[in-house]
C-alpha cells in the first residue's frame, strides 16, 4: 500500500470513528451524570458547557470537550455512588443548562450567565465542562457576582497560567488566574495550586510576590497525598471555594486527550486521594476543562477519567455546608 493510500485509509477510519461517537453523544441524555437529572434531591447542580478553544496556544480541540464528557458520564456504566459510598440521588438533582453559544471573549460571561438563568434555581451549585482553561475565568467571575462573596481559587494544572500576556494575548489558557486575580472587587485573593510541573520563572516569582501557595507534582510524591491536602484545607479554610481542575494536572497515561500534554504529571489514584481527604471545605463551584476528544485514545480514557472526577467532585462538593 502506498503513502497516499494509507493516508486515504487512516482519514476514512477517522471519519468513521466521529461519525460512531457523534451517534452515541446524541443518545442516551437522561443516562448522562450518573442518571441524577432525575433524583428526587432539593439541592440542584447546574451543569453548562463552554465549548470553547479560541485562546489554546499549542493543539485546539477542547470545543468538543462537553458533550463527549456528558457521554462518558452514563448511568449504563457508572452507578450514583461516590467511592466513599455517598448516594449522590440523596444529595444532587442535576440540571444540565446544554451548552452556551460559541462567541467573543468579551460575550462570554454574559452568554454563561444567559445560559445559566434560563431556569428558576435557587442558590445551586455550578459545574463547567470546558473547553480551555481559559473558560475558568468568565465562569469564576459569574459565579463570585451570585454568590455575592470573595471566592478563592483551588486550581489543579500543570501549568500555573500567570502570564501577563501570553503570545501577544492578555485572554489566553495561559494568562487566566491573571485575570482573575486583577478583578477589583476580590477580597481574597487566595489561590492554591496543586500538581503544578510546568512553570517558568517569571510566573514561580509571581507566585511568590502575589503570596499564593504552590504545590508541586514533586511536592505530592515527596510528601504524600495527605500532608499536600492537609495544607490545601489549612490555607482554604472558611473560604468560599471554586475548584478548577485541568486534565493536564494528570500524566498523560491516564489522560493523553489534553491541549497541552505535560508527562509526569499526578496519577488519577493520587488526584482521588487529594480530593477526599479535601472534603469539608466549601466549594461553590467547580469545572473540568482542556479535554480535546481528537487527542484521545480510541477507548476514550481522558473521558470516563473526566466522568470518575465529576463524580468525586458532585461527592466532595455535597458535603460541603
Amino acid at each position: 500500500m502506498s503513502l497516499r493510500q494509507q493516508s486515504r485509509t487512516t482519514q476514512a477510519s477517522g471519519f468513521m470513528r466521529k461519525n460512531r461517537l457523534r451517534k452515541r453523544v446524541a443518545s442516551g441524555r437522561r443516562e448522562r451524570f450518573f442518571g441524577l437529572s432525575g433524583s428526587t434531591a432539593t439541592r440542584e447542580l447546574v451543569v453548562i458547557g463552554v465549548p470553547w478553544d479560541t485562546t489554546s496556544s499549542y493543539r485546539r480541540g477542547a470545543s468538543a470537550g462537553p458533550d463527549i464528557t456528558r457521554w462518558a458520564t452514563s448511568s449504563r456504566l457508572y452507578n450514583h455512588f461516590t467511592e466513599q459510598g455517598m448516594d449522590l440521588s440523596k444529595t444532587w438533582h442535576v440540571c444540565d443548562h446544554g451548552n452556551v453559544s460559541k462567541s467573543k471573549v468579551s460575550n462570554l460571561r454574559e452568554d454563561i450567565a444567559q445560559l445559566a438563568g434560563h431556569h428558576n434555581h435557587h442558590d445551586p451549585s455550578m459545574l463547567f465542562l470546558g473547553g480551555d482553561h481559559f473558560i475558568t475565568y468568565p465562569c469564576f467571575d459569574f459565579v463570585q457576582e451570585g454568590s455575592g462573596h470573595a471566592l478563592s481559587l483551588l486550581y489543579l494544572d500543570a501549568h500555573p497560567d500567570l502570564y501577563e500576556s501570553y503570545e501577544g494575548n492578555p485572554n489566553s489558557h495561559a494568562t487566566v488566574v491573571s485575570r482573575i486575580l486583577e478583578r477589583k472587587e476580590r477580597e481574597s485573593g487566595k489561590v492554591c495550586y496543586v500538581g503544578i510541573r510546568a512553570s517558568t520563572r517569571e510566573q514561580d516569582q509571581r507566585i511568590s510576590s502575589l503570596g499564593l501557595t504552590a504545590h508541586t507534582t514533586h511536592d505530592v510524591y515527596a510528601q504524600g497525598c495527605e500532608a499536600v491536602s492537609f495544607s490545601v484545607r489549612s490555607f482554604l479554610r472558611d473560604e468560599l471555594v471554586y475548584l478548577s481542575f485541568d486534565l493536564d494536572c494528570l500524566d498523560p497515561a491516564y489522560a493523553p486527550g489534553v491541549a497541552n500534554p505535560q508527562p509526569g504529571g499526578l496519577t488519577t489514584r493520587q488526584v482521588l486521594e487529594i480530593m477526599h481527604d479535601i472534603a469539608g471545605l466549601r466549594i461553590v463551584a467547580a469545572d473540568v476543562v482542556e479535554y480535546a476528544p481528537e487527542f484521545d485514545s480510541d477507548a476514550r480514557t481522558t473521558a470516563f477519567t473526566s466522568a470518575i472526577l465529576i463524580k468525586e467532585m458532585m461527592g466532595i462538593m455535597g458535603q460541603s455546608a
